[in-house]
């Protein structure tokens, strides 16, 4: 049944203002229900075969509080009595919780209603199987060069319909498109694979429709990203030293990603939580973010958070003192604030927690050259193949797919296997210098299931352990 149409609007709206009075009538003290639609299609096509996978998936979650503890609830309910059910399995998931030492506390929220629909030019759904194919087929045959083993393009889209209303007053109702994409080539030498991807291995996401596809031009940069994967396996290593590097492109959001923003996320870790009154640095500063969830296009762009909090542009670090968190309602209330609208969640059976939205970087005035030419020796990253972090995310470890050496600020020659670790507060603190916003590029990351955006400018770090992994 679809929830969400013109005459199943009106019953969802039914079905959710019925779980509101049963859940209250049950002995809640809070309650939000949201009522989700979900259309997928995922195309994918590997050495000439392609395949297409589509899923739909609808239905209606549930989070409240009682007795001061949460509960939480989900599933395919398009009656009363599923409603009904819902609630019980959430009240009595509230029970079974442990009891808080300090009741859950929400931070005030103005009572927020209205709509939202995300940028969307060309409706991928619309766009015929045939046409969507033979793009595939066109990128798929121009990676096909000397030396290429593997290949592999793929495409997904993600059309969502979201209808929120809680207890305090708040309703919305919005609806998200999600476009993405990217290629893989991969050549194997001796004893090793190199691959060159665009514009990463996990591809790119935004919040528009096939326009963003195009804008990607996968078919346009399939034939120079085939011959570089070729090109590295008979590339010099990377050499082992420490030098100056410069990052750009999907490695540098990558790198914002999991050392940055993942540490902004408050309540979802322990280790920057205690530190919101005293400034933290994290950077030099040269240093500077900010969160965005307007952002037109963005992957991590909404009008209203899952807590039904209006979406907000704020600080995250400047000059690479953190100001501020990405929060929710809960973890707001914890260190005296208001919500930072960034409750999300990657579906409708997932409760929502404080998340990435759209991660812009601050720009200043250098040229990519002027990056490089204050350089006596290092490298350029661009690509990123391999990523991980401890488990308190104070150190990473990570892989390039390629780098290019700079020697006596002139960028040279190509490398394979540039590999970099470090501490992530020294290496931020590293950062001496930013590119102008005319050099400013768009990523969208997809991260456990939920897309951020990411605007970058290439930064220079200096004195960087780098090398060959091996």
């Amino acid at each position: 049944m679809d929830l969400l149409n013109r005459q199943g609007g009106i019953i969802l709206e039914q079905l959710l203002k019925h779980g509101l009075d049963a859940a209250f009538a049950a002995g809640a003290d809070y309650v939000e229900l949201t009522g989700v639609d979900v259309e997928e299609q995922k195309w994918n096509i590997e050495n000439a075969r392609p395949s297409c996978r589509r899923n739909r998936e609808a239905g209606i979650s549930l989070r409240l509080i009682a007795a001061g503890r949460w509960g939480f609830a989900a599933g395919p309910a398009t009656n009363k009595p599923a409603v009904s059910q819902l609630v019980k399995a959430a009240l009595e998931g509230a029970n079974v919780q442990p009891s808080n030492r300090h009741p859950v506390e929400l931070s005030t929220a103005f009572p927020a209603t209205g709509s939202w629909a995300g940028a969307c030019a060309q409706d991928p759904f619309t766009i015929s199987n045939a046409e969507l194919l033979e793009m595939l087929e066109e990128t798929d045959q121009a990676m096909t060069v000397e030396g290429i083993e593997q290949r592999r393009a793929w495409l997904h889209f993600r059309r969502e319909h979201r209808h929120y209303l809680n207890s305090e007053g708040s309703s919305n109702q919005q609806a998200f498109t999600l476009s993405g994409g990217g290629i893989t080539a991969q050549a194997f030498g001796e004893g090793e694979v190199q691959q060159r991807s665009w514009p990463s291995p996990q591809g790119s996401y935004a919040g528009k429709g096939y326009e963003y596809i195009k804008e990607l031009d996968l078919p346009g940069h399939s034939q120079q990203i085939a011959q570089e994967a070729f090109a590295l396996t008979k590339a010099p290593a990377c050499p082992q030293e420490v030098m100056d590097v410069i990052l750009l492109g999907p490695m540098l959001a990558t790198q914002i990603h999991y050392t940055l923003g993942v540490r902004l996320q408050l309540g979802m870790l322990d280790s920057l939580d205690l530190q919101l009154t005293s400034q933290l640095r994290l950077g030099s500063p040269a240093l500077s973010l900010g969160a965005d969830a307007s952002l037109p296009g963005g992957a991590g762009s909404f009008g209203f958070d899952a807590e039904g909090v209006k979406a907000q542009s704020f600080p995250l670090i400047e000059r690479g003192r953190v100001v501020n968190y990405l929060s929710g309602r809960e973890t707001a209330a914890e260190t005296g604030r208001f919500s930072g609208g960034c409750m999300r969640s990657p579906s409708l059976y997932s409760p929502p927690v404080p998340w990435m939205t759209n991660v812009i970087m601050g720009t200043e005035t250098c040229s990519l050259g002027e990056l490089a030419g204050d350089i006596k020796r290092g490298i350029l990253m661009d690509t990123p193949r391999s990523y991980t972090v401890n488990p308190q995310l104070s150190g990473f470890a990570a892989q390039s797919e390629i780098g290019w050496m700079i020697e006596d600020g002139v960028i040279t020659h190509m490398v394979k296997n540039p590999f970099y670790r470090g501490n992530s507060k020294a290496f931020w603190s590293g950062c001496d210098a930013a590119a102008a916003i005319s050099h400013q590029k768009y990523y969208g990351i997809m991260d456990k299931g939920i897309a951020v955006g990411h605007s970058v400018v290439p930064v220079r770090i200096r004195s960087v352990r780098v090398g060959d992994r091996r």
